[in-house]
């Protein structure tokens, strides 16, 4: 049989609801904070912060680095060396949530009197920690709308060398409690607003052709797509509006709630090394080749043409006009344009097969056809 899993709790509303319900649930816990001080700031949580350090024992980390990598990961280890928190709670964007993920399933290596960069390395690699599961449970409040780390049970690890991409994956790494929060999105400048909206909307394109799709995740994926197709562009051209806000954070909700059941197929995989070599941010990279992407895979997929109404789309190629359109102003959907070359694109192409996420595509993809992929939004 066909099943999806929502194995953590969603809470949704204004700012000051999360602040009661927090600072309650948290009263009397030790709590391992994740949040940039800009963050805190910016967002107005400085106040949130002091009650809940007279409520509960606090230990704040600000210093959150973005696309955290395998040596950042063991620094935020060591400095909670011996420290063994109730919670940890992460505020921010997907990098944040995906630390405090690491900060829970590598927590065992804390334990270890001595332990370096290599051997965090090892341990996501080798998947050692799923011998030392850690029943620290994480709660998110995002501030983007698009990655849906919140609603996922794994996190994203970049190789500090530059020449990999890691994942580490279990079920206890979902997050207990997500917190959704749509006006904490309204700082949102429009190119992250931009970059994190495309990441739910190929995520949710991507949850609705995987192979380990079913009925239902392609209903939650379309509920997704109307929403984003609909909410996006306005949001970006008015950015301070609420109630868009609302349909955007409404619309990456379900969007992660789909490919949380699914993982994700070829779009994600072909990004992350543009990512890792080029620094393009994960929800542009992936718009960068989905529309090439899903040239190959509809003729595949049972359900294409509700997919291309939901869309309100004919063919793929007028899905790029929309990409392009939404981008306007903001940036070019060209990998000219982010500075990589034709003589990138053999290596980039090489580097774009992540077990896990091409494997999952409905169509099997070669080398040479990605690369082909790529030359086609050079």
């Amino acid at each position: 049989m066909k099943r999806i899993s929502i194995p953590g709790e969603v809470f949704w509303g204004t700012a000051s609801e999360f602040r009661e319900v927090s600072l309650k649930e948290l009263t009397g816990k030790k709590v391992l904070l994740l949040m940039t001080s800009s963050a805190g700031s910016r967002l107005s949580l400085d106040n949130w912060v002091s009650e809940l350090r007279q409520k509960a024992q606090v230990t704040w980390m600000q210093q959150i680095p973005s696309n955290p990598t395998h040596i950042d990961v063991y620094n935020v280890l060591y400095q909670i060396k011996g420290y063994l928190p109730d919670v940890v709670f992460a505020v921010g964007g997907g990098s944040t949530i995906d630390l405090a993920k690491c900060c829970v399933g590598l927590n065992y290596l804390c334990a270890m009197e001595l332990f370096s960069a290599e051997d965090v390395r090892q341990a996501i690699r080798s998947k050692m920690y799923l011998k030392h599961p850690v029943s620290i449970p994480i709660y998110a409040l995002p501030t983007t709308a698009g990655t849906g780390s919140e609603v996922t049970q794994w996190a994203t690890v970049w190789d500090g060398e530059g020449t990999a991409k890691y994942s580490i994956d279990a079920p206890y790494l979902c997050p207990k409690r997500a917190y959704i929060v749509p006006e904490y999105t309204i700082s949102m400048p429009r190119r992250l607003t931009l970059s994190t909206g495309l990441d739910a909307f190929c995520q949710a394109i991507e949850a609705y052709w995987a192979k380990a799709s079913n009925p239902m995740v392609k209903e939650i994926s379309k509920a997704a797509l109307r929403l984003l197709v609909q909410y996006l562009p306005l949001v970006l051209s008015e950015p301070s509006k609420i109630y868009f806000r609302e349909k955007v954070c409404l619309g990456s909700l379900f969007s992660g709630l789909a490919f949380s059941n699914t993982r994700t197929t070829a779009c994600l995989s072909i990004s992350y090394p543009l990512t890792m070599r080029f620094g393009i941010e994960h929800g542009l990279a992936c718009a960068l080749n989905l529309t090439e992407v899903m040239k190959v895979n509809l003729p595949a997929i049972s359900g294409s043409e509700e997919l291309l109404d939901v869309l309100m789309i004919k063919s793929a190629d007028e899905l790029q006009g929309w990409l392009e359109q939404i981008s306007k102003g903001i940036i070019k959907l060209r990998l000219s344009y982010f500075g990589i070359r034709e003589q990138d694109l053999s290596e980039l192409a090489r580097m774009s097969f992540t077990l896990g996420r091409m494997d999952y595509n409905p169509v099997e993809l070669t080398q040479e056809k990605v690369e082909r992929i790529l030359e086609s939004v050079l």
